[in-house]
């Protein structure tokens, strides 16, 4: 029995320490606050809790000042300053140059995703102070365990209950005292296509007017998204409490970067991805002409050629796999890609096109040339079949597709950098200093 007590009396102990050590972490950060509209708020909370706490307005801020703090805290609310999306530029500066962690206040999250094409640029200003489905995730244990006893039943959204059917109620947890008075509202981001992309990390979502699987707390990269738009004052123990998770958690990922090139819908045409099609159709809520919308005329003819909507899902199905934006971002069968019988995404697809450009037939070579050059444009720019198979060689435990807009494969800077293949360099394991064997801890 003593041995038990020891054991149990060391483990502790363990946790005790990780937890101190969290908290040690908090009070070692220095933070920076960038915005205008909330610095006397976020300076006073922050003031006491980390080492130091210094505001700059976006005008005057100098991207350069980040150098001198672990963590930038970015607002940048909606309005007259952004409304034009189109001719948004990032006060942080380009985005290949900045490597600070960074959290996204509200709505920053979408205005920085349409300057610097991230993901986070698609999604509704309609997010309540309401966090919903809460990922296991150490950002809601440390350094403030994240008091899940206070989650709250509220009857299922009106927006919800045709993707949560039969499901009366859902748990939430409020970030402010009163949730049933009107706040402002916060940003979130549909994250259908989240999985495929390495360096991003769903969290938790937030109740909203859309759908139940928009993120309103996650990362891409260096950048975490709180995207619920309520200052430290406005907000309860636990949406404090939440924020300062997310200022220790992010300031760990110094190394890692936003990877793909995401253009946002508020900014001009984009092309959607395959699955938009089927999923679409398949939803009575969407009327037909916003599917007719994101095909060619050509494409649109094939596809309704039966009025029946499942008929054209079903078609959508079978040849969605070999769709492609046009110069208009408009989505087309590609011939090509049709002819190899491969998606562009598929694991075969670059090996096959690699060994095709040996083809003695012309017009394979010559296809498996195109094919390489429009969804491969990472690789080398010598069409040669040695210079390929030594790109493959060296790349292919890095790459990973994305077909929202970009229609590519990417390779993985940091996994490459790493050893370790993307498919396991993900979440936790992505930090500074960690290895997939250290993702939890």
């Amino acid at each position: 029995m003593k041995r038990t007590y020891l054991l149990l009396a060391v483990v502790s102990l363990g946790v005790l320490g990780a937890a101190m050590a969290d908290a040690a972490d908090l009070k070692d950060l220095k933070v920076l606050y960038v915005g205008k509209e909330r610095t006397a708020d976020y300076v006073k909370f922050l003031t006491g809790k980390v080492a130091a706490v210094t505001a700059r307005t976006r005008a005057e801020f100098q991207p350069t000042e980040a150098r001198d703090f672990d963590v930038v805290l970015f607002d940048w609310p909606q309005g007259d300053e952004t409304r034009d999306m189109r001719k948004l530029g990032s006060p942080l500066g380009p985005r290949e140059q900045w490597s600070r962690p960074t959290v996204l206040l509200g709505s920053a999250g979408l205005n920085l995703a349409v300057a610097w094409k991230l993901k986070g640029g698609s999604g509704c200003t309609c997010m309540d102070p309401l966090a919903y489905d809460l990922h296991e995730h150490e950002i809601f244990e440390r350094p403030f365990k994240i008091d899940s006893s206070r989650m709250i039943s509220i009857p299922t959204p009106a927006d919800f209950q045709s993707e949560l059917k039969g499901v009366a109620e859902i748990r939430v947890l409020p970030l402010v005292s009163d949730h049933k008075r009107s706040w402002r509202a916060g940003w979130c981001t549909y994250s259908n296509e989240f999985a495929q992309n390495p360096d991003v990390e769903f969290f938790c979502g937030g109740v909203n007017h859309k759908t139940p699987t928009a993120a309103g707390l996650w990362r891409q990269g260096n950048l975490l998204h709180f995207g619920f738009e309520q200052s430290p004052s406005e907000m309860n123990e636990l949406g404090q409490q939440l924020l300062l998770n997310s200022i220790v958690y992010i300031s760990r990922f110094t190394e890692d970067r936003p990877i793909a090139v995401t253009p946002s819908v508020f900014a001009g045409p984009v092309a959607r991805p395959r699955k938009t099609v089927a999923r679409w159709l398949r939803n009575p809520e969407y009327p037909t002409d916003f599917v007719k919308d994101m095909l060619t005329p050509q494409t649109w003819e094939q596809i309704s050629a039966t009025a029946v909507r499942e008929k054209m899902a079903e078609w959508a199905d079978m040849h969605a796999l070999y769709l492609y934006p046009n110069a208009e971002r408009k989505l087309e069968v590609d011939a090509d890609l049709a002819s190899l019988g491969l998606a562009f995404d598929d694991s075969k697809f670059i090996e096959t096109a690699i060994s095709q450009l040996k083809s003695t037939e012309s017009e394979v070579a010559a296809r498996a040339r195109r094919l390489l050059a429009r969804y491969v444009p990472c690789g080398p720019p010598a069409a040669e079949v040695s210079a390929w198979e030594a790109w493959w060689k060296e790349n292919q435990a890095f790459l990973f597709s994305s077909d929202c807009d970009d229609y590519r494969w990417y390779v993985d800077s940091l996994a490459k950098e790493r050893g370790i293949p993307t498919k396991e360099l993900r979440g936790p394991a992505r930090r500074d200093g960690a290895t997939s064997k250290t993702a939890t801890r």
